[in-house]
């Protein structure tokens, strides 16, 4: 069972062991290929800019270098067409794109430079911008920077984003809503772990930001941190915000700190100590399954080896233990179990289709996924198949 704290709730409530232990989940693994049509895919960002549309069965992958965006059908396998993006201009989505989000059944959300939804033949429907409130009304500071965004189908006219703020090396969650220029903050960082885990001076520019997850489901936002395992739920129809914190028979809450590369040390320090974080366990975002209505989580203890990477920061994964988490709709915590045939992928850009969880992979520089096909939880008599193509 989860534990839940909120802004107007307080549940105290005790984690059953004995019931996450006694369930295991059958699965079968594959991996697929898409064809680009003779097209050479973005795949320099590892497809972290993307996202998948339950509406038409697309991943939608943005091209930061043409700044266009492949339409790629997962029901053939195949490159669907390309949807050029203007930069400049008053369709324009600036000149840096961080976030691609579906907004709808024939709209995307680009989050960036200049944050807007758009018709899937690039043409702008809603531009939000951050600078429009006044300091009554919110508006972000100088000396703060809007990092993720998303969008929710829900509520057409709001935007969802993580705001670092560099001097206090804080982080927080804001809702934009753009008809009322009016901006909302919500602290989903209790804990301090963003500051924590934050490598290199914490009075200036000069550091690592640990990664903050934000991701936009049914009604509702939810915000986690890839060193610790609790998540944040805002639901923005009543203006409440819950803290969810579990505890797990095999991974940790969060990573033990380390001292070596928190201040000001070198480059080499800080990746050591970036290392050291990530073999002793890193946590994917929650998303959720609608097939199976219930939310999945990905964490892995990673070990890297010495072969450097082009464009990484970090070397060649030498081999990882890659676990899943399942959590019902109401955010209870049912199973975690290892997944020992992802020995070396980490936890790549994913996410679920018809009841399957897809993971990005490169072969070869083509575009490909490892599928994940996962029945129901069983007792501990339950069974494992596996196939791998």
């Amino acid at each position: 069972m989860a534990c839940f704290t909120g802004i107007l709730l307080l549940i105290s409530c005790t984690n059953n062991s004995d019931a996450v232990l006694e369930k295991s989940l059958s699965y079968t693994i594959d991996t697929v290929l898409i064809d680009s049509k003779d097209k050479i895919l973005f795949l320099q960002r590892d497809l972290y800019v993307s996202d998948y549309s339950e509406y038409d069965g697309m991943l939608y992958n943005f091209n930061d270098r043409t700044n266009q965006v492949e339409r790629i059908n997962l029901s053939n396998l195949t490159l669907e067409n390309i949807i050029p993006f203007e930069v400049e201009g008053p369709d324009g989505t600036g000149f840096w794109t961080s976030d691609i989000k579906v907004a709808s059944n024939q709209a995307l959300f680009l989050g960036g430079e200049r944050a807007g939804i758009y018709n899937l033949h690039g043409k702008l429907q809603h531009r939000f911008d951050w600078n429009a409130s006044t300091i009554e009304n919110g508006k972000i500071l100088p000396e703060e920077r809007v990092f993720y965004q998303v969008v929710n189908p829900n509520f057409p006219q709001q935007v969802f984003a993580i705001v670092v703020h560099d001097f206090a090396n804080s982080v927080t969650l804001r809702q934009l809503d753009s008809a009322s220029k009016t901006i909302k903050s919500y602290n989903i960082d209790p804990q301090e772990n963003y500051k924590t885990y934050t490598l290199g001076d914490l009075t200036n520019y000069n550091k690592w930001d640990p990664r903050v997850h934000i991701n936009s489901t049914e009604d509702h936002i939810i915000v986690s941190h890839e060193y610790a395992n609790e998540f944040h739920v805002l639901y923005p129809a009543n203006d409440s915000l819950v803290s969810i914190y579990y505890d797990s028979p095999l991974l940790p809450s969060k990573v033990t700190p380390t001292t070596a590369g928190d201040l000001i040390n070198s480059i080499e320090d800080r990746k050591k100590a970036l290392k050291n974080y990530r073999n002793q366990m890193t946590y994917g975002p929650l998303i959720f399954d609608s097939k199976n209505k219930h939310y999945i989580r990905l964490a892995a203890s990673i070990q890297y080896g010495e072969k450097e990477r082009e464009r990484y920061l970090l070397p060649e994964i030498e081999t990882s233990i890659v676990y899943i988490s399942i959590f019902d709709k109401d955010f209870n915590h049912l199973l975690d179990q290892e997944i020992p045939e992802l020995s070396k992928t980490g936890i790549p850009k994913h996410f679920t289709r018809d009841g399957m969880l897809w993971m990005y992979i490169n072969l070869e520089d083509d575009l490909g996924f490892i599928r994940i096909n996962y029945g129901p939880l069983f007792s501990s008599s339950g069974f494992k198949s596996l196939k791998m193509n």
